[in-house]
């Protein structure tokens, strides 16, 4: 039988200092920047690529007209 136990005392007792605090938004904000030059990079090698293959793939063309209903 295995039992499980959660013990309050131990998690309690941990407080962040206040660089973690200052730190983490810092963090957070090279993250989503990391992550926006990424997406940009990517985008710019997909446009890069022959436009048969882009249809293949499914992705949009850039001079594409706007649907008429």
């Amino acid at each position: 039988m295995t039992m499980i136990t959660y013990q309050e005392g131990e998690r309690s007792r941990f407080r962040p200092s206040p660089f973690v605090s200052f730190i983490r938004p810092a963090v957070v904000t090279v993250l989503a920047l990391r992550e926006a030059w990424r997406r940009r990079q990517t985008e710019k090698m997909l446009e890069g690529l022959p436009t048969e293959i882009r249809k293949d793939i499914g992705w949009p063309t850039t001079n594409a007209a706007p649907s008429r209903r």
